[in-house]
């Protein structure tokens, strides 16, 4: 399907989230037929208008072309009750202002392919899909764990989705967020963008806190590789799996990372 197509979807679906199209309209400063034919599929936005869209919702122009099942996975993960009670807070909007005013969150917004090794399967690297995405003015995150079954069928037996909150401070990415499938884990990451080669590189520390006693708190480090704007798709999610440590389709980059002292610290 031509992603000029998803268009009109994704447009429904921030409709359905900035209540009455005839307010939308009047906010963003659109002739509400106009809009309608948009929504239609029957006219396609001017450029200034699809800028005037993307920037009332926080969201970069591609964005919007995303495959709808995407662009609704993304909109929902910041629409968690803790999430949007954080956000909205006094002191948070003072926070994230002061975040703003560092700049630099366009620079990192997209897909990254993470990978870390796996507390579930020891020894191995897990190669889980992380996408970063700015929202009202706020910089986010989800990304998408899959563990293959041992048996050799390739069925997946577990599915980890985690939504969240990033910041950028002296240079680092702060990163707190929630598995939502699951609903037991919270996880905390520092992260530093490296620029020593061609390919972007964001190297750092993640710590994961499971709401129950039979997993325990571990913190290891991550590695993740740029690999394209926009959103998650399906072409990506079928490359997040665990892998042997002398898989050649992990970046050598990323070995030397994880391979340089300790992989993990397991709590005592």
């Amino acid at each position: 399907m031509d992603k000029q197509e998803f268009l009109p979807k994704n447009l429904r679906i921030l409709s359905e989230r900035a209540g009455t199209v005839t307010d939308l309209c009047r906010r963003i400063g659109i002739n509400r037929q106009q809009f309608n034919k948009y929504l239609a599929g029957t006219h396609a936005p001017s450029r200034a208008n699809l800028r005037a869209i993307a920037g009332f919702f926080g969201l970069n122009e591609e964005v919007l072309f995303s495959a709808p099942n995407d662009f609704r996975s993304m909109m929902d993960g910041g629409h968690f009750h803790l999430f949007r009670s954080l956000v909205q807070s006094p002191a948070m909007q003072l926070f994230i202002g002061e975040m703003l005013r560092a700049g630099g969150a366009a620079e990192f917004a997209g897909i990254y392919e993470r990978y870390h090794y796996s507390s579930i399967y020891p020894g191995q690297i897990l190669r889980s899909i992380f996408c970063l995405y700015e929202r009202d003015g706020v910089l986010m995150h989800y990304y998408v764990e899959r563990f293959p079954s041992l048996d050799g069928t390739g069925k997946v037996d577990y599915r980890f989705k985690y939504h969240g909150l990033s910041f950028l401070l002296a240079g680092r990415i702060f990163s707190v967020d929630f598995e939502t499938i699951q609903k037991n884990e919270m996880t905390f990451s520092n992260l530093a963008a490296v620029n020593r080669s061609s390919r972007k590189y964001i190297f750092g520390v993640t710590s994961g806190i499971a709401a129950t006693m039979m997993r325990q708190p571990v913190a290891a480090k991550v590695a993740m590789c740029f690999v394209a704007k926009g959103l998650i798709r399906k072409e990506h999610m079928q490359r997040a799996t665990v892998l042997e440590p002398g898989d050649l389709s992990i970046p050598r980059e990323v070995l030397n990372y994880l391979n340089s002292g300790n992989t993990s610290i397991d709590s005592a």
